[in-house]
This record gives C-alpha cells, structure tokens and sequence, in this order.
C-alpha cells in the first residue's frame, strides 16, 4: 500500500510538472505566435500600401504622359484639320473659278451658234482668249486626258475661219487689212455650220470635266 501511494503521489506530481511547464511554456508561445501573427499582418499590409502607392504614382504619371501627348495630338489634328479645310476651300475656289470660265465659253459658243453674226465673233475671240489661260494657269486641277482633248478644241475655235480671217485674229484686227477684216453673215454662218462638231464635241468635254471636279471636291 505505501508503494502505490509512492507512486501515485510520484505521478501526481509528474502530472503537475508537466502541466506547470506547459503552463509556462504555452502563454508566451500564445503571446508570441499572436504578436508574430500581427506583425506579419501588419507588414503585409505595409508592403501591400507601398507598392499599390508605388504603383498609383507611376501610373498617375503614366496618365499624366499620355494626357499631355493626348493634347499634343489634338492640337496637331486641329492644325490639320483646318489647313485641309483651308486647302479643301481655296481648291473649291479654283475649280469654281475654271468652271466658270468654260461654262461663259460654252454659253458664248450657244450664243453664236443660235444666231450668227459678225458683232459677237469678237466677244467669243476673246473668250477662247481667256479659256485657254485659264485652263494653263490651272492645268494641274485638269486631268491629263481632259486637258489634252480641251487644249486641242480651243485650238480648233480659235482656227475658225471666217471669210479670210481666223477666230484667233479678229481679236487682234490691227494686222488684219481692212478687206480681209470684213465678214459677212453668210460667211460666219457658213463657218459655224462647218464647225458645229468641234462646238458639240467642246461641250460634251465641259461636261465630264464638271464631273471630274465634282468628284475631286468631293473627295
């Protein structure tokens, strides 16, 4: 009996021991896996802060970069934009302008070709006069196959002849003897039904470069 009271006593107290060890041992290890724990946490949340504020400040200025060249661009685009609208008016103008000067041919040429008289052929001269400069100042605005065939019928008008005297001479009568410069009705009709094809062919020309304007303005 004194033996199992020895060792129960003896277990007693190695229970206890171990218990008191756990005791001291297990409070501080608590404490510190929690502090550890936070730490952690708190470091995380600290590197977590760094590279998120590292990161909004670079794409901030990122933003910043691609605003600026954004603007830069725009302004660029508005230059652009209103050199073209420039370029897009002053070419309407010219085409308008050369236009205008072959239609007044045109008009001139019904004129005379509905009823033929002496007194007009002056007039329509100097029209022929101003068609083909107009057409050599702005040859560039003419495709080459319109400029060709145009160039070749305002030759053709001004090689009308009337009687001994050409279109292309009345305009300038002070080297034409006065018998020569004397034309008649009969001559100038005459003259005008010979030439009629050159007229048809000169409008029907007119018409496809009006065409051809239009679908350049247009674009």
């Amino acid at each position: 009996m004194n033996i199992n009271m020895t060792l129960q006593f003896s277990l007693l107290d190695y229970v206890k021991l171990i218990t008191a060890v756990v005791i001291a041992l297990g409070g501080p290890t608590v404490i510190v896996i929690a502090l550890a724990k936070w730490f952690g946490e708190y470091l995380s949340a600290r590197m977590l802060s760094g590279v998120k504020n590292k990161h909004e400040k670079e794409l901030e200025k990122l933003k910043n970069e691609y605003q600026k060249e954004l603007e830069i661009k725009k302004s660029e685009l508005e230059k652009t934009k209103a050199q073209f609208l420039r370029y897009s008016e002053k070419q309407f103008d010219l085409y308008n302008d050369l236009w205008r000067v072959l239609l007044r041919t045109k008009m001139l040429a019904d004129e005379l070709w509905e009823k033929a008289t002496p007194g007009k052929l002056p007039a329509f001269s100097e029209q022929i006069r101003l068609t083909r400069k107009a057409v050599m100042d702005n040859m560039l605005l003419i495709e080459q196959t319109h400029y060709t065939k145009l160039d070749k019928l305002l030759e053709s008008f001004e090689e009308f002849k009337f009687g001994k005297v050409r279109l292309v001479d009345i305009r300038s009568g002070e080297t034409i003897d006065e018998d020569d410069a004397i034309v008649t009705v009969n001559e100038v009709e005459e003259s005008i039904k010979i030439n009629k094809g050159t007229k048809d062919r000169y409008i029907k020309l007119i018409m496809e470069i009006g065409d051809s304007f239009r679908a350049q303005i247009k674009g």
